[in-house]
């Protein structure tokens, strides 16, 4: 099985939750598979989180879709709000290709069927992944190791990459799984971003520093260092292409450290790192308050993760 998360909004995912109307959790599902949701008891959300999840959207957009996961559901008033995860190792699949595999997924979009164009959660019975691997869309030996639909059936990984630094000295001090570093330009423009990052870490418990508040050793980009080592979680800024913050980016990466990259401008993510997901936001009132509440959900799914 799995889950289909259908919106007529173009832009119902670039952050990391949606919420939907509880009555259309069901709708274009077979009667014997909604019947297990309809109470939304622990059991039904722990078997929806732990299917693949295929977020698509309305024909009249004409964009493509994404693979990802479930993380978790909620009930807010007659809504349900959804927090989920992309799988960053699969790309999106273009509007064409899934108008193509429609048949083979069970969505409806024939002339009498609306469900290409209504808002809705389905599931569906349908092997999602292997339907994508036959046809040379994915492939599902390279889907995230991190997914819930394989951390059961995926035996663990035993290689280790062991690094050892040329350039900077390993801190003696361990991870804090409650530090958020930001790494982002040094600049005036920035200050207020760096207050809606400080405020999100805060909304989820956690605190927030920036290289440019410490001063252990003569050279800066050891603090940066022994900063990203420290965290739990790095927030990179990607607005104008700073060199630097793309550098720190790959040095978080490296030491496997949960990377939230955010960007004033789309065009500012590299190519490379387009596959990520990201936060956009404006630097004014409303933007950085926007950018704080995405910020913090975030955070606070990270906050209990390896």
């Amino acid at each position: 099985m799995y889950n289909l998360l259908m919106s007529g909004s173009d832009t119902a995912f670039d952050g990391q939750t949606w919420e939907l109307e509880r009555s259309r959790l069901g709708e274009y599902t077979d009667s014997e598979i909604s019947a297990r949701f309809d109470q939304l008891d622990e059991g039904a959300l722990k078997l929806l989180a732990s299917l693949p999840t295929l977020f698509w959207y309305e024909r009249r957009n004409e964009k493509g879709g994404r693979i990802g996961w479930v993380d978790d559901v909620r009930r807010v008033g007659g809504n349900v709000v959804v927090q989920f995860s992309f799988d960053p190792y699969l790309p999106e699949i273009p509007f064409a290709v899934l108008l193509d595999l429609a048949p083979a997924l069970d969505i409806r979009l024939g002339s009498r069927e609306l469900e290409g164009h209504r808002t809705h959660w389905a599931v569906k019975n349908v092997d999602l992944l292997d339907v994508l691997d036959s046809r040379k869309i994915i492939n599902r030996s390279q889907v995230s190791p991190y997914a819930p639909y394989v951390r059961s059936s995926r035996p663990s990984r035993t290689t280790e990459i062991v690094v050892h630094p040329r350039f900077f000295e390993v801190p003696s001090q361990p991870a804090d799984r409650r530090l958020v570093s930001a790494m982002m330009p040094f600049a005036a423009p920035f200050s207020r971003v760096y207050s809606a990052i400080a405020n999100a870490a805060t909304t989820a418990g956690m605190h927030v520093q920036r290289a440019d508040n410490i001063w252990e050793h003569s050279v800066l980009m050891q603090d940066v260092f022994s900063l990203i080592y420290r965290s739990h979680v790095v927030v990179c800024d990607f607005s104008g292409k700073n060199p630097n913050v793309f550098y720190e980016a790959g040095i978080a990466h490296m030491l496997g450290r949960h990377v939230i990259p955010i960007t004033q401008s789309h065009d500012d993510v590299p190519f490379d790192l387009k596959q990520h997901r990201y936060i956009h936001y404006l630097n004014n009132g409303e933007g950085l308050q926007s950018l704080t509440t995405q910020l913090a959900s975030r955070l606070a799914t990270l906050a209990g993760t390896d």
